[in-house]
Protein backbone atom coordinates (compact mmCIF):
# COMPACT_ATOMS: atom_id res chain seq x y z
CA UNK A 1 0.00 0.00 0.00
CA UNK A 2 1.74 3.46 -1.12
CA UNK A 3 1.79 6.60 0.87
CA UNK A 4 -0.91 8.02 -1.36
CA UNK A 5 -3.72 5.00 -1.18
CA UNK A 6 -4.08 4.16 1.94
CA UNK A 7 -7.26 2.07 3.50
CA UNK A 8 -9.51 4.42 5.70
CA UNK A 9 -12.06 2.51 8.12
CA UNK A 10 -15.47 1.23 6.64
CA UNK A 11 -16.95 0.83 10.19
CA UNK A 12 -17.70 2.63 13.22
CA UNK A 13 -18.86 2.03 16.93
CA UNK A 14 -19.98 4.20 19.91
CA UNK A 15 -16.66 4.55 21.20
CA UNK A 16 -17.83 5.47 24.64
CA UNK A 17 -19.64 1.66 24.82
CA UNK A 18 -16.59 -0.04 23.26
CA UNK A 19 -13.70 1.49 26.10
CA UNK A 20 -15.89 -0.15 28.13
CA UNK A 21 -16.02 -3.11 26.70
CA UNK A 22 -12.38 -2.71 26.44
CA UNK A 23 -12.33 -1.70 30.14
CA UNK A 24 -14.54 -5.23 30.84
CA UNK A 25 -11.64 -7.30 29.08
CA UNK A 26 -8.85 -5.82 31.13
CA UNK A 27 -10.40 -6.63 34.06
CA UNK A 28 -11.75 -10.16 33.55
CA UNK A 29 -8.68 -11.56 31.59
CA UNK A 30 -5.40 -9.39 32.44
CA UNK A 31 -5.52 -8.60 36.47
CA UNK A 32 -6.32 -12.29 37.30
CA UNK A 33 -3.29 -13.77 35.52
CA UNK A 34 -0.69 -11.05 34.72
CA UNK A 35 1.19 -11.69 37.93
CA UNK A 36 1.66 -15.23 37.32
CA UNK A 37 2.67 -14.51 34.28
CA UNK A 38 5.01 -11.82 34.93
CA UNK A 39 6.68 -14.38 37.57
CA UNK A 40 7.30 -16.65 35.25
CA UNK A 41 8.31 -15.03 32.47
CA UNK A 42 5.98 -17.17 30.94
CA UNK A 43 3.49 -15.89 28.02
CA UNK A 44 -0.58 -17.07 29.05
CA UNK A 45 -1.57 -17.97 25.44
CA UNK A 46 -5.42 -18.58 26.47
CA UNK A 47 -5.08 -14.68 26.91
CA UNK A 48 -4.88 -14.48 22.98
CA UNK A 49 -7.93 -17.12 22.87
CA UNK A 50 -9.82 -14.19 25.36
CA UNK A 51 -8.90 -11.69 23.14
CA UNK A 52 -10.00 -12.93 20.22
CA UNK A 53 -12.93 -14.12 21.26
CA UNK A 54 -13.71 -10.81 22.76
CA UNK A 55 -13.35 -9.43 19.35
CA UNK A 56 -10.31 -7.57 20.39
CA UNK A 57 -7.67 -9.14 17.86
CA UNK A 58 -7.81 -7.99 14.45
CA UNK A 59 -9.77 -4.42 14.69
CA UNK A 60 -8.63 -2.90 11.84
CA UNK A 61 -8.96 -5.88 9.15
CA UNK A 62 -11.24 -5.74 6.45
CA UNK A 63 -14.33 -7.74 7.28
CA UNK A 64 -13.66 -9.57 4.22
CA UNK A 65 -10.68 -11.41 6.11
CA UNK A 66 -12.67 -11.82 9.42
CA UNK A 67 -11.78 -8.13 10.84
CA UNK A 68 -13.89 -5.25 12.71
CA UNK A 69 -12.74 -2.92 9.85
CA UNK A 70 -12.56 -0.31 12.59
CA UNK A 71 -9.75 2.44 12.67
CA UNK A 72 -6.57 3.09 14.52
CA UNK A 73 -8.57 4.94 17.06
CA UNK A 74 -10.22 2.22 18.57
CA UNK A 75 -7.33 0.24 18.47
CA UNK A 76 -5.91 2.97 20.50
CA UNK A 77 -8.81 2.51 23.31
CA UNK A 78 -8.69 -1.28 23.32
CA UNK A 79 -4.77 -1.13 24.37
CA UNK A 80 -4.96 2.13 26.35
CA UNK A 81 -7.32 -0.11 28.50
CA UNK A 82 -5.92 -2.89 28.30
CA UNK A 83 -2.67 -1.48 28.95
CA UNK A 84 -4.62 0.03 32.80
CA UNK A 85 -4.61 -3.52 33.90
CA UNK A 86 -0.92 -4.35 32.86
CA UNK A 87 1.28 -2.55 30.02
CA UNK A 88 2.95 -5.86 28.96
CA UNK A 89 0.14 -8.04 27.60
CA UNK A 90 -1.83 -4.99 26.00
CA UNK A 91 1.49 -5.40 23.61
CA UNK A 92 -0.36 -9.11 22.37
CA UNK A 93 -2.94 -7.26 20.26
CA UNK A 94 -0.31 -4.43 19.44
CA UNK A 95 1.79 -7.16 17.71
CA UNK A 96 -0.89 -9.35 15.94
CA UNK A 97 -1.86 -5.73 14.29
CA UNK A 98 1.35 -5.04 12.73
CA UNK A 99 1.78 -8.60 11.58
CA UNK A 100 -1.75 -9.12 10.60
CA UNK A 101 -1.78 -5.68 8.69
CA UNK A 102 1.20 -7.45 6.13
CA UNK A 103 -0.38 -10.65 5.48
CA UNK A 104 -3.38 -8.73 4.72
CA UNK A 105 -2.43 -6.14 2.76
CA UNK A 106 0.67 -7.91 0.88
CA UNK A 107 0.06 -11.09 1.18
CA UNK A 108 -2.35 -13.53 -1.05
CA UNK A 109 -4.65 -16.32 -0.36
CA UNK A 110 -2.37 -18.91 1.71
CA UNK A 111 -1.65 -15.20 4.02
CA UNK A 112 -5.07 -14.72 3.89
CA UNK A 113 -6.21 -17.81 5.52
CA UNK A 114 -3.90 -17.21 8.46
CA UNK A 115 -5.39 -13.94 8.93
CA UNK A 116 -8.32 -15.76 9.63
CA UNK A 117 -7.06 -18.16 11.89
CA UNK A 118 -4.94 -15.64 14.06
CA UNK A 119 -8.40 -13.44 14.32
CA UNK A 120 -10.49 -16.51 15.68
CA UNK A 121 -7.83 -17.11 18.06
CA UNK A 122 -6.00 -20.33 16.49
CA UNK A 123 -2.77 -18.79 14.90
CA UNK A 124 -0.62 -16.29 17.35
CA UNK A 125 1.71 -14.59 14.99
CA UNK A 126 5.02 -11.96 15.40
CA UNK A 127 7.26 -9.80 13.93
CA UNK A 128 10.49 -11.01 13.07
CA UNK A 129 12.91 -7.49 12.14
CA UNK A 130 15.04 -6.55 14.33
CA UNK A 131 18.68 -7.99 14.27
CA UNK A 132 21.90 -7.28 15.81
CA UNK A 133 23.04 -4.43 13.95
CA UNK A 134 19.78 -3.81 12.36
CA UNK A 135 17.24 -2.23 15.28
CA UNK A 136 16.50 1.40 13.91
CA UNK A 137 19.15 0.98 10.83
CA UNK A 138 16.41 -1.61 9.05
CA UNK A 139 18.34 -0.99 6.27
CA UNK A 140 21.57 -2.86 7.73
CA UNK A 141 19.27 -5.83 7.56
CA UNK A 142 21.65 -8.88 7.37
CA UNK A 143 18.96 -11.78 6.97
CA UNK A 144 19.30 -13.22 4.21
CA UNK A 145 16.47 -15.24 1.39
CA UNK A 146 17.99 -16.75 -1.66
CA UNK A 147 15.99 -18.83 -4.13
CA UNK A 148 16.64 -22.40 -4.60
CA UNK A 149 13.78 -23.86 -7.29
CA UNK A 150 10.62 -23.24 -5.65
CA UNK A 151 11.93 -22.43 -2.57
CA UNK A 152 13.74 -19.64 -0.62
CA UNK A 153 16.59 -20.42 1.88
CA UNK A 154 16.71 -17.88 4.90
CA UNK A 155 19.68 -17.63 7.21
CA UNK A 156 20.59 -15.15 9.71
CA UNK A 157 19.94 -14.00 13.34
CA UNK A 158 16.85 -11.42 14.94
CA UNK A 159 17.04 -10.37 18.25
CA UNK A 160 14.12 -9.05 20.59
CA UNK A 161 11.54 -10.71 18.81
CA UNK A 162 8.33 -10.36 21.30
CA UNK A 163 6.37 -13.93 20.73
CA UNK A 164 8.80 -15.06 18.99
CA UNK A 165 8.85 -18.94 20.79
CA UNK A 166 5.54 -18.70 21.59
CA UNK A 167 4.42 -17.56 18.49
CA UNK A 168 2.96 -20.13 15.41
CA UNK A 169 3.91 -18.12 12.88
CA UNK A 170 6.24 -15.11 12.53
CA UNK A 171 6.58 -12.42 10.02
CA UNK A 172 10.18 -12.56 9.00
CA UNK A 173 12.20 -9.83 6.94
CA UNK A 174 14.76 -11.03 4.80
CA UNK A 175 17.19 -9.50 2.12
CA UNK A 176 16.29 -11.49 -1.35
CA UNK A 177 18.24 -9.17 -3.79
CA UNK A 178 21.23 -7.57 -1.59
CA UNK A 179 22.28 -5.34 -5.26
CA UNK A 180 18.63 -3.47 -4.66
CA UNK A 181 19.48 -2.16 -1.11
CA UNK A 182 16.62 -1.41 0.85
CA UNK A 183 14.20 -2.29 -2.17
CA UNK A 184 15.32 -5.83 -2.27
CA UNK A 185 13.83 -7.20 0.78
CA UNK A 186 10.51 -9.18 1.52
CA UNK A 187 8.49 -10.59 4.21
CA UNK A 188 8.24 -14.43 4.93
CA UNK A 189 5.51 -16.31 6.80
CA UNK A 190 7.16 -18.75 9.16
CA UNK A 191 6.19 -21.48 11.23
CA UNK A 192 8.01 -21.96 14.03
CA UNK A 193 8.26 -25.17 13.90
CA UNK A 194 9.97 -25.23 10.33
CA UNK A 195 13.54 -26.90 10.39
CA UNK A 196 16.46 -24.88 10.98
CA UNK A 197 14.20 -22.50 13.29
CA UNK A 198 15.52 -22.06 16.65
CA UNK A 199 14.33 -19.58 19.37
CA UNK A 200 16.08 -18.79 22.68
CA UNK A 201 14.65 -16.50 25.26
CA UNK A 202 16.34 -13.44 26.00
CA UNK A 203 15.68 -12.78 29.83
CA UNK A 204 14.34 -9.00 30.65
CA UNK A 205 13.55 -6.80 33.60
CA UNK A 206 10.47 -5.85 31.53
CA UNK A 207 7.87 -7.33 29.23
CA UNK A 208 8.17 -10.34 31.22
CA UNK A 209 4.52 -11.79 30.65
CA UNK A 210 5.39 -11.26 26.67
CA UNK A 211 8.72 -12.90 26.77
CA UNK A 212 10.88 -11.75 24.07
CA UNK A 213 13.35 -13.87 22.15
CA UNK A 214 16.52 -14.54 20.08
CA UNK A 215 15.56 -16.38 17.07
CA UNK A 216 18.27 -18.00 14.73
CA UNK A 217 17.62 -19.00 11.03
CA UNK A 218 19.93 -21.71 9.54
CA UNK A 219 18.91 -22.86 5.63
CA UNK A 220 15.34 -22.41 6.84
CA UNK A 221 13.44 -23.67 3.81
CA UNK A 222 10.26 -21.93 2.70
CA UNK A 223 8.25 -22.21 -0.77
CA UNK A 224 7.75 -18.44 -2.68
CA UNK A 225 3.89 -19.46 -1.70
CA UNK A 226 5.03 -18.21 1.94
CA UNK A 227 6.59 -14.51 0.57
CA UNK A 228 4.95 -11.32 0.75
CA UNK A 229 5.14 -9.11 -2.02
CA UNK A 230 6.24 -6.08 0.52
CA UNK A 231 9.24 -5.39 2.61
CA UNK A 232 10.91 -2.39 3.66
CA UNK A 233 8.48 0.26 2.99
CA UNK A 234 5.50 -1.70 4.18
CA UNK A 235 7.32 -2.08 7.96
CA UNK A 236 8.19 1.42 7.41
CA UNK A 237 4.38 2.53 7.24
CA UNK A 238 3.56 -0.55 9.91
CA UNK A 239 6.07 1.13 12.67
CA UNK A 240 4.38 4.50 12.33
CA UNK A 241 1.02 2.83 12.53
CA UNK A 242 2.78 0.57 15.98
CA UNK A 243 3.81 3.94 17.59
CA UNK A 244 0.64 5.50 17.79
CA UNK A 245 -0.55 1.88 19.71
CA UNK A 246 2.87 2.55 21.60
CA UNK A 247 1.83 5.76 22.56
CA UNK A 248 -1.73 4.40 23.82
CA UNK A 249 -0.06 1.68 25.14
CA UNK A 250 1.71 3.85 27.63
CA UNK A 251 -0.97 6.41 28.40
CA UNK A 252 -2.94 3.25 30.03
CA UNK A 253 -0.10 2.85 32.25
CA UNK A 254 0.88 6.25 33.21
CA UNK A 255 -2.74 6.64 34.46
CA UNK A 256 -2.57 3.52 36.29
CA UNK A 257 0.61 4.51 38.20
CA UNK A 258 -0.30 8.23 38.32
CA UNK A 259 -3.76 6.54 40.23
CA UNK A 260 -1.65 4.22 42.34
CA UNK A 261 0.76 7.49 43.25
CA UNK A 262 -2.14 9.70 44.38
CA UNK A 263 -3.99 7.24 46.37
CA UNK A 264 -0.79 6.34 48.09
CA UNK A 265 -0.01 9.94 48.80
CA UNK A 266 -3.54 10.51 50.56
CA UNK A 267 -3.06 7.71 52.82
CA UNK A 268 1.09 8.11 53.91
CA UNK A 269 1.41 9.84 57.11
CA UNK A 270 4.44 11.81 57.68
CA UNK A 271 5.40 14.30 60.45
CA UNK A 272 1.17 13.90 61.02
CA UNK A 273 -0.28 14.63 57.69
CA UNK A 274 -0.23 12.97 54.36
CA UNK A 275 2.90 12.76 52.35
CA UNK A 276 0.66 14.26 49.81
CA UNK A 277 0.11 17.75 51.78
CA UNK A 278 3.82 18.25 51.36
CA UNK A 279 4.64 20.72 48.06
CA UNK A 280 7.56 18.82 46.82
CA UNK A 281 4.86 15.80 46.55
CA UNK A 282 2.11 17.64 45.71
CA UNK A 283 3.78 19.63 42.32
CA UNK A 284 5.15 15.75 41.14
CA UNK A 285 1.62 14.54 41.59
CA UNK A 286 0.25 18.12 39.28
CA UNK A 287 3.00 17.64 36.79
CA UNK A 288 2.13 13.34 36.39
CA UNK A 289 -1.62 15.13 35.88
CA UNK A 290 -0.39 17.47 33.34
CA UNK A 291 1.84 14.12 31.39
CA UNK A 292 -1.30 12.25 30.93
CA UNK A 293 -3.49 14.98 29.93
CA UNK A 294 -0.74 16.16 27.30
CA UNK A 295 -0.33 12.55 25.91
CA UNK A 296 -4.09 12.01 25.76
CA UNK A 297 -4.12 14.49 23.28
CA UNK A 298 -1.56 14.06 21.52
CA UNK A 299 -2.00 10.03 21.10
CA UNK A 300 -5.67 10.36 20.33
CA UNK A 301 -4.84 13.34 17.76
CA UNK A 302 -1.85 11.24 15.68
CA UNK A 303 -4.77 8.24 15.75
CA UNK A 304 -7.68 10.40 14.31
CA UNK A 305 -5.16 11.88 11.65
CA UNK A 306 -4.34 8.16 10.84
CA UNK A 307 -7.75 7.43 10.56
CA UNK A 308 -8.15 10.49 8.02
CA UNK A 309 -6.33 8.68 5.14
CA UNK A 310 -3.93 11.19 4.61
CA UNK A 311 -0.57 10.11 3.60
CA UNK A 312 1.91 8.83 6.01
CA UNK A 313 4.05 11.17 5.00
CA UNK A 314 2.29 14.23 6.48
CA UNK A 315 1.31 12.71 9.33
CA UNK A 316 4.78 11.37 10.96
CA UNK A 317 4.87 14.42 12.41
CA UNK A 318 1.91 13.76 14.36
CA UNK A 319 2.88 10.35 15.26
CA UNK A 320 6.57 11.02 16.46
CA UNK A 321 5.69 13.68 17.99
CA UNK A 322 2.71 11.50 19.96
CA UNK A 323 5.41 8.86 20.50
CA UNK A 324 8.45 10.94 21.90
CA UNK A 325 6.11 12.82 24.10
CA UNK A 326 4.45 9.73 25.69
CA UNK A 327 7.72 7.70 25.85
CA UNK A 328 8.93 10.46 28.23
CA UNK A 329 5.79 11.18 30.23
CA UNK A 330 5.77 7.79 31.16
CA UNK A 331 8.85 7.98 32.64
CA UNK A 332 8.68 10.71 34.25
CA UNK A 333 5.18 10.09 35.83
CA UNK A 334 6.83 5.90 37.30
CA UNK A 335 9.80 7.00 38.59
CA UNK A 336 7.90 9.74 40.42
CA UNK A 337 5.55 7.31 42.06
CA UNK A 338 8.31 5.02 42.68
CA UNK A 339 9.88 8.17 44.95
CA UNK A 340 6.58 8.92 46.39
CA UNK A 341 6.31 5.24 47.17
CA UNK A 342 9.48 5.82 49.40
CA UNK A 343 11.71 2.64 50.81
CA UNK A 344 8.20 0.86 50.59
CA UNK A 345 8.64 1.48 46.62
CA UNK A 346 11.27 -0.92 46.00
CA UNK A 347 9.68 -3.02 48.00
CA UNK A 348 7.69 -6.70 46.34
CA UNK A 349 4.51 -5.29 48.77
CA UNK A 350 3.90 -2.24 46.41
CA UNK A 351 3.41 -2.11 42.80
CA UNK A 352 5.79 0.95 42.60
CA UNK A 353 8.78 -0.60 41.58
CA UNK A 354 7.27 -3.15 38.82
CA UNK A 355 5.55 0.33 37.24
CA UNK A 356 8.72 1.64 36.97
CA UNK A 357 10.63 -1.22 35.31
CA UNK A 358 8.00 -1.43 33.01
CA UNK A 359 8.27 1.78 31.70
CA UNK A 360 11.84 1.76 31.51
CA UNK A 361 11.45 0.28 27.67
CA UNK A 362 9.03 2.72 26.33
CA UNK A 363 11.46 4.87 25.05
CA UNK A 364 13.58 2.47 23.23
CA UNK A 365 11.21 0.32 21.42
CA UNK A 366 9.71 1.01 17.96
CA UNK A 367 11.94 3.88 17.34
CA UNK A 368 14.10 5.21 19.98
CA UNK A 369 13.63 8.44 22.11
CA UNK A 370 16.94 9.84 19.48
CA UNK A 371 15.46 8.44 16.23
CA UNK A 372 11.98 10.11 17.19
CA UNK A 373 13.75 13.50 17.96
CA UNK A 374 15.62 12.94 14.26
CA UNK A 375 12.39 11.88 12.38
CA UNK A 376 10.77 15.29 13.80
CA UNK A 377 13.51 17.55 13.08
CA UNK A 378 13.55 16.17 9.71
CA UNK A 379 9.64 17.08 9.14
CA UNK A 380 10.39 20.64 10.53
CA UNK A 381 13.10 21.02 7.54
CA UNK A 382 15.97 21.43 10.02
CA UNK A 383 19.03 19.18 8.58
CA UNK A 384 20.10 16.64 11.01
CA UNK A 385 22.73 14.16 9.32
Amino acid sequence: MSNTDRRTPANSVDRDAFRDMARKFAEREIKPRWQQADREAKFPREFYVAAAKAGLIGLHIPESLGGADLGVTEEAISIEEQAKANPNLAIVALIQGVAGSLLAEHGHALHHAMVRENIAGERLLALAVTEPEAGSDVQNLKTTARRDGDDWVLDGIKSFITLGGDCDTMAVLARTDPAKGRHGMHFFAVDRNTPGLETSQIKTYANRPVPTYRVMLNEVRVPESRRLTAGFGAIMEGFNRERVMVAARWLGHMQTALAWAMDYAKVRQQFGKPIGANQSIAFKLAQGHVDVEASRHLTYHAAARWDSGAPVKDIILDVSSAKLFVTQAVYRVTQDALHIGGGWGITEELPAMRMALDALVAPVTVGSYEIQLRVIAKQLGLPCD
